[in-house]
């Protein structure tokens, strides 16, 4: 679960974090326990998305 720390925070399980680092938690449950506690709070899934597109601008080089 991707939470985002607001209290520094170390375990044996997901190492050392300080206040603002986004971290892929390892145990939901923890996690979730965390963000009662307020230590840390859930991270959203973003909702833009980016895509490749294709340039219609070719570019030439000129050897004058």
């Amino acid at each position: 679960m991707k939470i985002r720390i607001l209290e520094s925070i170390a375990c044996s399980v997901n190492g050392a974090h300080g206040a603002g680092d986004v971290v892929d938690w390892k145990d939901e449950k923890e996690a979730r326990s965390l963000i009662a506690q307020g230590i840390a709070e859930a991270v959203k899934a973003p909702t833009k998305v980016e895509k490749a597109t294709s340039s219609k601008k070719v570019e030439t080089a000129s050897t004058d």
